[in-house]
């Protein structure tokens, strides 16, 4: 038989472990920030068990804990767009480079064989 206490015990449980998904949120933003991928793996399978065992619909006193998990995940999501962007303008300066270095072969071949 279910007690009153038994009832709260588990219901603080279930916040506990949205705390903890919202420490692992924060942890893996932690982990892109440092450009540390090597930690993210651990991070995931952590969260993942985490997830598997909460209950279909969120308690109410859990949002505190989801809003930090949202906001984590937003800025992780802004950091890594960020980062592709930057790495999109990378390789057009690498793109411009090898057609300027082509130009420039082909002019010089052009030179020695005339």
């Amino acid at each position: 038989m279910t007690t009153h206490a038994d009832a709260r015990a588990d219901a603080r449980a279930v916040v506990a472990a949205y705390e903890r998904l919202a420490e692992l949120a924060e942890a893996e933003l932690a982990a892109c920030e440092a450009e540390r991928p090597e930690d993210l793996a651990d991070l995931y399978a952590a969260a993942a068990a985490i997830r598997a065992s909460l209950p279909g619909r969120a308690p109410a006193e859990a949002a505190p804990a989801l809003r930090r998990a949202a906001a984590a995940q937003a800025r992780i999501g802004e950091l890594l767009g960020a980062r592709l962007a930057e790495r999109g303008n990378d390789l057009e300066r690498v793109h411009r480079a090898r057609e300027a270095a082509r130009a420039y072969a082909t002019t010089a071949n052009a030179r020695a064989t005339a």
